[in-house]
């Protein structure tokens, strides 16, 4: 039979005999007739109890465990604790259970498989919510030369992170056999002009749906040269609302004049067709006039980190390190 509440020994005894026999009232005394059984038989049982004095809910404290254990006496659920003010109606939400008594020992089995069971499935929860969590993005802004693909292949190495160069994926389209874009992104290109935002965010937005079909636990992304104007930051708000998140804005700052002469030492090897000083100056000039005042926008809102980009490669990713550690 349920215990009253005379009966009981106080708090520190939670799992003792009496309280788990409350828990399950209705076990032992119902048994021969099997409506104990019965998760409504059960409950009104217990709702029986607490009118005559029986404090039911106030026996059980503590958190939340709801698991089914198998075990030899039976199917034994572990049911929410509440705390001691709950009243029948609450009480009503209990799963109960109407199973033999079990030995105080045999619960505590039970608990230590339950914890197990838990620590086995915990990181496969986690990583079914890392599927559900949206592109995160990082802007990687800065003029022609600064370094960005330089330091975007460091974050790679050190960090999960997928680089993504606009640039490169323009550059990949054009170059590719039967692109209805080709021609349009190779005469961009050459004048230094921005590519049209439509083919850029496109290229962009298959790129992370690729990238994140093939490794769904690859959701962190390094955007390149992108927004390069204002025309690309309002396609990208209007296209990707909702779909991608920005964190913030890595800034690599760096003189003209530096930059120009990178990319001229770059353009001995790289074979790109806009490494030479012509179309060079001309991409400084829309850098300055387009895409600085995009950063000057994301300052304003605290989510730009600037890096001198002047110094030597190792020097500038220490400062890349520090930012990334401490963003997350």
């Amino acid at each position: 039979m349920c215990p009253r509440a005379g009966e009981h020994q106080g708090p520190e005894s939670i799992l003792s005999p009496p309280r788990v026999r409350l828990a399950r009232c209705g076990g032992a005394d119902a048994g021969e007739s099997g409506e104990g059984r019965h998760p409504t038989s059960a409950l009104k049982k217990i709702t029986s109890a607490k009118r005559r004095g029986y404090t039911a809910a106030s026996t059980l404290r503590a958190t939340l465990l709801v698991a089914r254990i198998n075990s030899g006496s039976g199917v034994v659920s572990l049911i929410h604790f509440l705390p001691s003010d709950t009243d029948t109606h609450s009480a009503r939400r209990i799963l109960i259970v109407s199973t033999p008594p079990v030995h105080p020992c045999r619960c505590w089995f039970m608990i230590g498989r339950l914890f197990g069971y838990v620590a086995q499935r915990v990181p496969r929860v986690l990583y079914r919510v890392s599927l559900m969590m949206k592109p995160q993005v990082v802007f990687v802004l800065g003029g022609p030369g600064a370094g960005k693909g330089t330091q975007c292949s460091r974050i790679v190495e050190n960090y999960n992170y997928t680089h993504l160069s606009a640039g490169d994926l323009l550059r990949a389209e054009r170059a590719r056999e039967g692109s209805q874009y080709g021609q349009l992104i190779d005469s961009f290109i050459k004048e230094g002009k921005i590519v049209p935002v439509e083919i850029t965010i496109n290229l962009l937005q298959k790129a992370m749906e690729e990238t994140m079909k093939e490794d769904e636990q690859k959701f962190r992304f390094l955007i390149d040269g992108f927004p390069r104007n204002e025309d690309n930051l309002t396609g990208w708000n209007t296209v990707m609302d909702g779909e991608a998140d920005v964190k913030f804005v890595l800034f690599f700052d760096c003189s003209n004049e530096t930059c120009i002469n990178r990319c001229l030492e770059r353009g001995k090897n790289s074979g790109r067709t806009d490494d030479n000083r012509e179309s060079l100056e001309k991409r400084i000039q829309t850098y300055l006039q387009s895409t600085r005042p995009i950063i000057t926008q994301y300052q304003k809102l605290g989510k730009v980190h600037t890096v001198d980009a002047a110094r030597s490669v190792d020097e500038v990713f220490a400062d890349v390190k520090a930012i990334l550690d401490k963003e997350g």
